[in-house]
């Protein structure tokens, strides 16, 4: 029998297939993959984990606003004319005026907002009467 020599021209997918690196690629491979799964995992845990802080701090919005709504309700109350004259009365002992005085004053009474001065629109600015600036500069010059 005769027997042929092999000669070096082996493929390269059977030299792989039989090199001691298989096991160690074919590890990094199902590593790579599973750390691909995991991905989207990660990012919807992220997404919940926001979703629910979101939603943390709109509860304590919620909270704050009512809290607000509470202590307008209370200046309300506080600056109440019957409550402030009964405060008057008995705290301070005071009473009402036996005589009123009135007086006549010539000027017309101011415009009454009904809005705090910070939400009111800006007043017009106030037209600018100095003179320009090329007429400061060249208005000490004699003009014939």
């Amino acid at each position: 029998m005769a027997t042929a020599h092999k000669t070096g021209a082996r493929s390269a997918l059977g030299g792989l297939l039989h090199s001691p690196s298989l096991p160690v690629l074919l590890t990094f491979a199902a590593m790579a993959i599973g750390l691909a799964a995991l991905v989207p995992l990660i990012q919807s845990s992220g997404a919940t984990s926001r979703a629910g802080q979101i939603r943390q701090l709109e509860e304590e919005r919620t909270g704050w606003q009512a809290r607000i709504r509470e202590l307008e309700l209370d200046v309300a109350q506080q600056g109440s004319l019957d409550r402030i004259e009964r405060e008057a009365k008995t705290r301070l002992k005071m009473e009402q005026p036996k005589e009123s005085h009135y007086i006549a004053v010539p000027v017309p009474a101011p415009e009454q907002h009904r809005l705090p001065s910070r939400y009111l629109p800006p007043a017009p600015p106030h037209p600018d009467t100095s003179a320009s600036l090329w007429h400061d500069l060249w208005g000490w010059l004699p003009l014939p």
